[in-house]
């Protein structure tokens, strides 16, 4: 394993935060903590829990922060909270107290959980405090990482809003050698439709997506949808694909 100086482990772990690392972090590694972090499929969202500021997001986690009420923004579906003026507030003003509450246990170093909304347009935001998440391992080699994150930071993680990306889909098809009309069965089934729903939409016989499914099965080494379903539930959380990325 090559060698990592501690100074850029604590001062990449400080541009985290949105704080000065007591080492100036060079551009080329702060340029490559946010590529690394925009490939996850979560919105991830720094804030102080004190005055829920923002103190950084990937760029899932600030589309999130930008949507609108109804469910029309960036990512379909609301995440129940907003940004004014750099802070972070719930949609609903109901909401309000429930935020404050689980960001007071955050600082206390306890994790939450929001359910924010209602109905449909319900969502789940994770709240981890980022306050002595040290191990045995950072005490041994990075003497200096817990000093680089203030105690009342806290971490938003936003729920995905499908199980499973379009691309990552199309990518799990291709190395399973699925074909072009198995990957899109694949990614209906993954949506919760029924055979009878995907042959409507496909314009065939439903015996001819049954086929399609067992040789599905067959190809990805699994007895049921529902073993099928599971296996793509946990891919590997990749993003959908930004523009201007090379393509797979």
């Amino acid at each position: 394993m090559p060698h990592i100086d501690p100074r850029a482990r604590s001062a990449t772990v400080a541009a985290l935060a949105g704080n000065p690392p007591p080492h100036p972090l060079e551009p080329s590694e702060l340029h490559l903590l946010r590529m690394a972090l925009n490939q996850m499929d979560y919105g991830l969202v720094v804030i102080d829990s004190e005055t829920a500021m923002v103190q950084f997001a990937n760029a899932l986690g600030h589309a999130a922060l930008l949507e609108c009420p109804d469910g029309s923004g960036t990512l379909g579906r609301g995440s129940g909270l907003r940004l004014l003026h750099g802070r972070v507030m719930a949609q609903r003003p109901c909401d309000n107290d429930t935020l404050r509450r689980t960001l007071d246990r955050a600082r206390a170093g306890l994790r939450g959980f929001l359910c924010l909304g209602e109905g449909t347009q319900s969502s789940a935001v994770a709240v981890l405090p980022l306050i002595g998440q040290r191990n045995t391992f950072d005490l041994h080699a990075y003497g200096t990482l817990g000093s680089a994150v203030p105690p009342s930071y806290a971490l938003l993680v936003f729920a995905k809003q499908q199980l499973c990306d379009d691309s990552t889909m199309a990518l799990f098809a291709r190395e399973r050698g699925l074909t072009s009309a198995e990957g899109q069965v694949l990614a209906q089934v993954c949506k919760g439709l029924r055979p009878a729903q995907i042959a409507h939409n496909h314009g065939v016989r439903i015996s001819t997506v049954r086929t399609q499914l067992r040789s599905i099965r067959m190809k990805t080494c699994c007895e049921t949808i529902r073993d099928l379903v599971q296996q793509v539930s946990v891919l590997p959380p990749m993003a959908r694909q930004l523009s201007g990325q090379a393509r797979s």
